[in-house]
């Protein structure tokens, strides 16, 4: 299999349908996997802050999903392998679970907000805190602007902004879930920061309300999504991943930048299903994340349990092996 053969494939495996259109609307972006690994790779060093959570009020009990933190963390690791440097950002509600996500990858930075989250006793402190690795920073509900102007300039000149399972505003000019509530009140206008410079943006999305998302015609995510009017985000991005879970369309990514790149090897171990299940395992354990169809604590995506879960990402997996 060519490397060209391999990331089309790659693309379509994280396309798989569960329900939401994702096949579908996949067509309509078929490519975009492909540019945004070259985008990646085009730097010699890319500096990429990772946006996700995706915080479910009526959960019992409330948290931040599976799905997005899982994939985040994947290429935050794959970038700083890469010879990169990547952060994560997210907002009050979602970081717990976005901490636990870097602490169960052995990604802990100290000093960073992860250090407060800890003496607040919003997450356990984790065993791997020495040595500055993957950043996160965290958005307030409350006086964002003024967050979002201090942590731009305290940013290093970022090549790339990814989004992955990160809600954005509808026409309505209010984020929403796949339900049509209005996740406003529990949700930082990250969107805002996600536009606000010249960097090269990356959408990962599954359900049509995730940023990104704009560069589809609502119409297309009506017609291929249920309340698709109604939760289309209209923010756009240059290269639109839809995927049938956001992790799947994140671990696509992680398989494509291995086909691509000069060496894969640093890649390989990321791409694991047993590395993705000690993730999850991790954020699910420490920091009450839930799966977000079910609403319940769960080691598991989208409603769906670890076998079916796991399947695209073997699939991934061994695409990118079998890539000559």
């Amino acid at each position: 299999m060519t490397p060209a053969d391999a990331v089309a494939a790659l693309e379509r495996v994280a396309a798989r349908d569960v329900g939401r259109g994702s096949a579908a609307l996949s067509r309509r972006t078929a490519g975009a996997l492909r540019r945004a690994a070259d985008s990646l790779l085009a730097e010699p060093t890319p500096e990429v802050a990772i946006l996700t959570g995706c915080y479910i009020p009526t959960a019992h009990p409330p948290a931040a999903e599976t799905d997005g933190p899982l994939g985040a963390i994947q290429l935050a690791a794959a970038i700083g392998r890469l010879g990169g440097a990547a952060r994560l950002v997210t907002d009050e509600p979602c970081a717990p679970v976005v901490a636990a996500a870097i602490d169960t990858a052995g990604l802990t930075t100290a000093g960073s907000a992860t250090a407060g989250l800890e003496a607040a006793g919003l997450i356990a402190a984790g065993p791997e805190a020495a040595g500055l690795k993957v950043p996160l920073d965290v958005a307030p509900l409350a006086g964002y602007d003024g967050w979002q102007a201090a942590t731009l300039a305290g940013y290093p000149e970022l090549t790339h902004v990814i989004s992955c399972e990160r809600v954005g505003p509808a026409a309505d000019g209010v984020p929403h879930d796949m339900r049509g509530v209005d996740l406003g009140a529990h949700s930082a206008p990250l969107d805002r920061l996600y536009g606000a410079g010249p960097w090269y943006r990356i959408g990962i999305g599954d359900g049509g309300n995730e940023l990104g998302m704009g560069v589809l015609a609502t119409g297309l995510v009506a017609a291929a999504v249920d309340r698709g009017a109604e939760i289309h985000c209209v923010t756009g991005c240059e290269a639109l991943i839809v995927a049938g879970t956001s992790n799947w369309g994140a671990a696509a990514l992680v398989g494509a930048l291995a086909v691509l790149a000069d060496d894969r090897e640093p890649l390989i171990e990321l791409l694991s299903p047993d590395w993705s299940r000690a993730v999850l395992d991790g954020i699910v354990g420490r920091a009450g994340a839930v799966d977000g169809v079910r609403r319940t604590a769960s080691p598991s995506v989208d409603g769906l349990d670890w076998p079916a879960y796991a399947e695209p990402l073997a699939e991934i997996e061994r695409i990118v092996r079998l890539t000559g």
